[in-house]
C-alpha cells in the first residue's frame, strides 16, 4: 500500500522544495493513484518547529474532502505554499483500509504534534487498537495508519516490537524535533534514502531522486561489481544508484533536525540457535503449533476493505495460501497464475487442481518473448536496480492480470522456502550438519532418502562441496570481463553453506536470496498499483515459532518443507502434498533470451559497456556454444544496458 516520500533541508539553498516534492511524488504515482498528500514544516521563531506552523496540502490529485475538521485533512493546495519551509513530505495513496477521508495522509493525531507517512500494512492493528485505548487511547479513523502513530506516541521507538505486518514509514516529532523512520523486519516495504550537504531525503524508491533532480543516475562501482562478479545484489547498504543508501531490514533511522545528524539501530534479530525445548516436542506437537500460527497469519492478512486474491504458482507454498484463503473467505477467492505451455517450467496443471478445489476463480496470462521485448524497458524502469532473469517478467504479468481483474490485494508465498526450508542447498546444510559431527551413517541414510527430492543427491552434495570452496561462478563469467574490472573490488564466492539449516536459512534471508525476491515482489506489484501481502515474510509469531526449532527436523525422510506440508495435509489436495520437486519461478530464459541474442547484443554494443569483452561472448553465441551460464552474463548485460537507457538516457 502506498509510496512516500521526504524532503529536509539541512540549509538554505537553491533547492526548490515544493518542486522537488512534487517531482518525487510523480515518479511514485504508481504506488498510490487513489490520492495525494503533502506536509510543509516552516521553523519557529526559536529556530524549532512547531505544530500551528505544520501545513497540510493537497494537490490537484487529491480527492475531495466531506470531513474538513480533522487537523490533517488539508484546507491549502500545494500552490499557495510559499518557499519558506525546511521539511517536506509526500504521500500516495493505495486505498485499502479505511477508504474514507478519515484515511487520509500524511496523518496526524489530535494534538498535530506527530505526523506520518507510512507504506505497509500492520495486520494485528485491531488488536493494538483495542490495548491501547484500555490506555486511554481516542482514534477518530478505521485505518492502521492512525494506531501506529498512537503506539509511537504510547511506546516510543519499541511500538516497533508490537507490530506485525510490513511496513516503512517516517513519523515527524515536532516536539522532539526529529524524523523516526523505520523499515520492516525482514524488508517487505522498501525505504531508500539519501544524505547530503544539501538535504536528507527518503523514498520508496530510487527513482524518486532521480527524477526529482536530487541525484544524477550514476553506478556506484562496488555494486556493479557485486551484480557482476560475486552474483550479488543490494546486499549492502550502498545503493545500485550512487549517492543512494538503503535503510536496512529490521532497522530503524533516527534524524535530528536540530544538528541534522542520524543514528540508525537494529529492533529485531533471528536468534542463530533455537529452542531446546522443541526438542522434547513430538511431531506431531510442533505440527499443531504451527497449523494454528499458519492459519492465523493468513486470517489477519484478510484484514482489508477491498477484495483480496492470491498469486498461484502450483508449488506448494502459494497452495497452501489458497487453501487457507478459500476457508476464509466466502466470496471465492481470485487466483492470478503464469502459464507456459508445452514447458518444463508450466506448472499450471498443478495450480489448476488447487483452483477447482478450492472453487476459485482462475486467471492465467501467457508471457512470452515477444512481450518481454516489448515491454522490458517499463520492466526495468519498475524495479529500480537490476534484475536476474525472466522471472521477474513472469510475476510483472501476475500483478497486471491481478488489476485488470480489479483486485488490488494480493497473497504470495514469498519466504516460505526460507522458514520451512525448501531449497536444495538446504539439503547441504544438513549434510554439512552430519558429516561435522562424525555421523556418517546418518548422512548416508539422509542423502539415500533424499532422492525423493533430489535426482542423484551423492553428486549434488559433492559439487556443492567443491562450488563451496571454489569459485566456479567467477571462473565461468571471467572470459567475458577486463581484469581490470574483476581486481576492482573484494572477489567473493557467492556460494556460501553453513553446518546448520537455520543459519543457512538466516543467511538466505539477511544476505542472499529474500531480500531479492522481496524487492522484485514489491516493485512488479506497486508498479500495477497492487499490494502483495507476504505471510511467511513479515508474520513475526510464525518466524520465531521457526526459528525456535531445530533446522534438520524441517527437513524429514528426504522431504523438504516437512513442517509446512504436514501443518496443512488434510486440506491441500493430494498432488500438491505429494509434490516432491522443486522448480522455483522459473520461465524459458534460455530459449527466450538464446534465440534473440543478435537483437540484445545491438543494445549491449550501444551502451558502449568499456569492461565488458563483448566480442568474445559473442563469439560464443555466434559458434551456438553458449550454454546457460552465457546466457545469464547475456540478459545481465541486456538489463544494464536498458538501465542506463531508462535512467541515464545514453
Amino acid at each position: 500500500m502506498c509510496g512516500i516520500a521526504g524532503i529536509i533541508l539541512k540549509q538554505k539553498n537553491n533547492l526548490n522544495l515544493k518542486e522537488k516534492i512534487v517531482a518525487m511524488s510523480q515518479a511514485i504515482k504508481h504506488r498510490g493513484p487513489d490520492g495525494e498528500g503533502f506536509l510543509f514544516a516552516r521553523a519557529g521563531t526559536d529556530g524549532l518547529s512547531s505544530e500551528n506552523l505544520v501545513t497540510p496540502c493537497s494537490s490537484n490529485e487529491t480527492p475531495s474532502f466531506k470531513n474538513k475538521e480533522l487537523n490533517y485533512i488539508p484546507h491549502k493546495n500545494i500552490s499557495e505554499i510559499n518557499q519558506d519551509s525546511f521539511l517536506a513530505l509526500a504521500h500516495r495513496r493505495l486505498s485499502i483500509i479505511d477508504l474514507s477521508d478519515t484515511g487520509h495522509q500524511p496523518m496526524s493525531l489530535g494534538d498535530g504534534k506527530i505526523w506520518i507517512t507510512y507504506n505497509g500494512e500492520i495486520y494485528n492493528y485491531l488488536e493494538l487498537k483495542k490495548e491501547l485505548e484500555q490506555e486511554g487511547c481516542k482514534f477518530v479513523s478505521t485505518s492502521d495508519t492512525e494506531v501506529v502513530l498512537n503506539a509511537y506516541k504510547h511506546w516510543g521507538y519499541d511500538c516497533l516490537k508490537k507490530f506485525n505486518g510490513m511496513w516503512s514509514f517516517c513519523i515527524y516529532d515536532s516536539e522532539k524535533n526529529n524524523l523516526f523512520c523505520s523499515r520492516d523486519r525482514f524488508g517487505v516495504k522498501p525505504f531508500y534514502y539519501v544524505d547530503n550537504a544539501n538535504c536528507f531525503a527518503f523514498a520508496s524508491e530510487q527513482k524518486a531522486f532521480v527524477k526529482s533532480g536530487l541525484i544524477k543516475a550514476e553506478i556506484n562501482s562496488k555494486a556493479l561489481h557485486n551484480y557482476f562478479i560475486n552474483d550479488k545484489l543490494e546486499t549492502e547498504e550502498q545503493n545500485f544508484f550512487e549517492n543512494v543508501k538503503e535503510l536496512w531490514p529490521a532497522h530503524y533511522l533516527v534524524y535530528d533536525l536540530k544538528n541534522h545528524s542520524s543514528q540508525i539501530n537494529k529492533y529485531y534479530e533471528i536468534k542463530e540457535g533455537y529452542d531446546f525445548n522443541t526438542d522434547l516436542e513430538s511431531n506431531e506437537v510442533l505440527v499443531k503449533k504451527i497449523s494454528d500460527k499458519l492459519i492465523h497469519a493468513v486470517d489477519i492478512r484478510l484484514r482489508s476493505d477491498v477484495p483480496v486474491g492470491s498469486c498461484l504458482s502450483g508449488g506448494i507454498d502459494s497452495s497452501v495460501l489458497a487453501v487457507l484463503m478459500s476457508e476464509n473467505q466466502k466470496p471465492p477467492v481470485h487466483y492470478f497464475t503464469s502459464v507456459f505451455k508445452n514447458e518444463p517450467e508450466d506448472e499450471s496443471y498443478f495450480a489448476e487442481i488447487v483452483a477447482k478445489k478450492t472453487k476459485g476463480i482462475h486467471h492465467v496470462h501467457e508471457p512470452n518473448a515477444q512481450g518481454l521485448f516489448k515491454e522490458m524497458e517499463s520492466l526495468v524502469y519498475s524495479q529500480d536496480v537490476p534484475i536476474w532473469d525472466t522471472s521477474t517478467y513472469a510475476q510483472y504479468k501476475v500483478m497486471e492480470l491481478a488489476k485488470k481483474n480489479n483486485i488490488k490485494v494480493v497473497l504470495d508465498g514469498q519466504g516460505a522456502d526460507e522458514l520451512f526450508a525448501g531449497y536444495h542447498h538446504h539439503f547441504v546444510a544438513k549434510w554439512n550438519y552430519l558429516l561435522g559431527y562424525g555421523n556418517v551413517f546418518g548422512l548416508v541414510k539422509d542423502l539415500s532418502k533424499s532422492k525423493l527430492s533430489i535426482e542423484s543427491p551423492y553428486s549434488v552434495f559433492l559439487k556443492e562441496k567443491i562450488k563451496s570452496n571454489y569459485n566456479s561462478h567467477l571462473k565461468n563469467i571471467e572470459n567475458y570481463f577486463t581484469t581490470d574490472f574483476i581486481k576492482a573490488h573484494e572477489i567473493k564466492n557467492p556460494v556460501k553453506y553453513f553446518g546448520s539449516v537455520n543459519k543457512q536459512l538466516i543467511n538466505d534471508i539477511s544476505e542472499s536470496r529474500l531480500k531479492t525476491f522481496l524487492k522484485c515482489e514489491d516493485r512488479c506489484g506497486m508498479w500495477h498499483s497492487v499490494e502483495s501481502r507476504t505471510p511467511f515474510s513479515d508474520d513475526v509469531e510464525l518466524i520465531d515459532l521457526m526459528f525456535s526449532i531445530n533446522g534438520n527436523r524441517k527437513i524429514q525422510n528426504g522431504v523438504s518443507k516437512y513442517f509446512l506440508r504436514e501443518a496443512v495435509k488434510d486440506k491441500l489436495p493430494k498432488e500438491i502434498y505429494t509434490r516432491y520437486d522443486k522448480k522455483g519461478y522459473s520461465t524459458p530464459m534460455n530459449k527466450w533470451i538464446g534465440r534473440n541474442y543478435k537483437t540484445i547484443f545491438e543494445i549491449i554494443e550501444a551502451a558502449k559497456l568499456d569492461f565488458v569483452k563483448t566480442d568474445i561472448l559473442k563469439n560464443k553465441f555466434t559458434l551456438q556454444t553458449a550454454g546457460s551460464n552465457e546466457i545469464r552474463v547475456l540478459y545481465k548485460l541486456y538489463v544494464l544496458s536498458l538501465w542506463k537507457k531508462v535512467f541515464c538516457n545514453f
